[in-house]
């Protein structure tokens, strides 16, 4: 080999673990399908089956489904997006985000999307959810009360969220299949119970409400994984692959899931998906639902968490991954011991998510894919961090427009789904923002900051 073939030295130093503040190097990227396989890890959970339920509570199986493919196809379009990102940053979303809202905009937006939201938040929900459906199925024993069992199951669900990425992959490998399979009962024990397909279709639901509602809930639950797609696309071979690999697994195999659950509630009348099992026969099914499902999508939670926490508390990811894990761990156990098996807490917070999180989503979109191409960047040099560049401290159109996105898409406008109203309001205001100041000469980015090879 000459000297001009040689491969170049790769110059970062990842000081802090799985990459999480400097560029996925080559040898570290991964095939279609261990993406798609940790994508599917993600969706492979109790919310999903949760959320498909609560559709079955509400629409009939014809309207549940165009509920399901209409909300599943906005995710698509958000979270294909931010894949390509990745792919061609090989960066993780909170480093992705220092270009649109500069260093400080990136650790604190990082930290409410993903820190906050995903590695506690959501974390913290899917725990509870775990302690409910065991209590579900153990009703007298003590170990299975809905606070106890948040508690060891927490500690349990931290484990492989500490190897990283590849731990990721290998326990989804176990839990995707299974999610897959129970999701067919659902249909099947649906289907029995009405006395077939024709009858299933004719089953009205317990308390119908608009297209609109449903159409959020399906968005709402799913937002946070749709703007943080980058964290998982950035292993892919080629930016295209991540991209695929998400919208494959949202329109056919979260469709799919969530039919399985509108079938199954529909039949049975049950929302709680772990009782609607039991009643339809699938016991052991649901224990097994509820160990490997909740365990891949917390694994994911803390995960992402992780990388966003680094951005600015530089220390192990190891560590933040426990710290994270014992915080939202207290607070399922906290939500269990009081609110025990209400739903409540579960849809006020998909709300709020639905609302706050998609105008961080709007305004990494417009800047890569729109103000990028108006500065006449490259696609392939846009978000291309290298040891020695410079970085804004403060992009303050950027944080302009998340605020104005949020507050008018998620409050002030009643109109349409609130999820995606704050993403294309927050896009909107930044383009026009960002053009308008850059042509008379006004900066958007304010102070300066040096990135070093680990970086920082």
């Amino acid at each position: 080999m000459s000297n001009g073939e040689k491969k170049e030295a790769w110059p970062w130093k990842d000081e802090y673990g799985d990459y999480s503040l400097v560029p996925v190097p080559q040898e570290e990227l991964r095939s279609f399908t261990s993406i798609f396989y940790v994508f599917m890890g993600v969706l492979a959970c109790i919310a999903v089956l949760w959320g498909g339920a609560t559709l079955g509570l509400q629409f009939t199986l014809k309207e549940a489904l165009w509920v399901a493919v209409i909300g599943s196809l906005i995710l698509c379009v958000i979270g294909g997006f931010t894949s390509v990102i990745g792919g061609v940053s090989r960066c993780s979303t909170y480093v992705n985000m220092r270009y649109p809202f500069g260093m400080i905009g990136s650790q604190l937006f990082g930290t409410i999307i993903a820190g906050i939201a995903c590695g506690i938040g959501w974390f913290a929900v899917q725990t509870w959810l775990f302690g409910i459906i065991l209590h579900t199925l153990f009703p007298e024993a003590p170990w299975a009360n809905v606070g106890v069992a948040a508690i060891w199951g927490g500690i349990l669900m931290m484990t492989t969220a500490i190897i990283g990425f590849k731990g990721l992959a290998w326990l989804s490998y176990l839990a995707v299949p299974f999610f897959i399979l129970i999701a067919g009962v659902g249909v099947m024990i649906g289907v029995a119970g009405a006395g077939g397909f024709a009858g299933l279709a004719q089953l009205k639901p317990q308390t119908p409400t608009t297209f609109g509602i449903g159409v959020t809930q399906v968005v709402g639950m799913y937002i946070a994984g749709g703007v943080i797609t980058a964290d998982i696309a950035r292993y892919a071979r080629k930016a295209v692959g991540g991209a695929l690999a998400w919208i494959i697994q949202i329109i056919v195999f979260q469709v799919y899931m969530l039919m399985g659950a509108v079938a199954l509630t529909l039949a049975t009348g049950a929302a709680n998906v772990a009782q609607a099992l039991l009643v339809g026969g699938a016991g052991i099914g649901a224990f097994l639902m509820a160990i490997l499902g909740q365990w891949t999508t917390n694994d994911n939670n803390l995960y992402n968490g992780a990388l966003s926490f680094n951005t600015w508390a530089h220390i192990k990811k190891r560590n933040i991954t426990i710290i994270e894990g014992l915080i939202g761990t207290a607070i399922a156990a906290y939500v269990g011991f009081k609110a025990g098996v209400s739903m409540d807490p579960f849809m006020k917070f998909l709300t709020l998510l639905g609302k706050i999180l998609p105008a961080i989503g709007g305004v990494l979109i417009a800047d890569f894919y729109i103000y990028r191409w108006y500065k006449k960047i490259t696609f392939k040099e846009r978000y291309k961090a290298k040891p020695g560049m410079k970085i804004s401290l403060f992009n303050w159109v950027g944080w302009l427009a998340m605020i104005l996105g949020t507050v008018i898409g998620g409050w002030l406008v009643k109109w349409g789904i609130a999820a995606l109203n704050a993403l294309v309001f927050a896009a909107v205001i930044y383009i026009v923002l960002a053009i308008i100041f850059d042509a008379v000469g006004v900066k958007i980015e304010l102070g300066e900051h040096t990135i070093n090879e680990k970086g920082v």
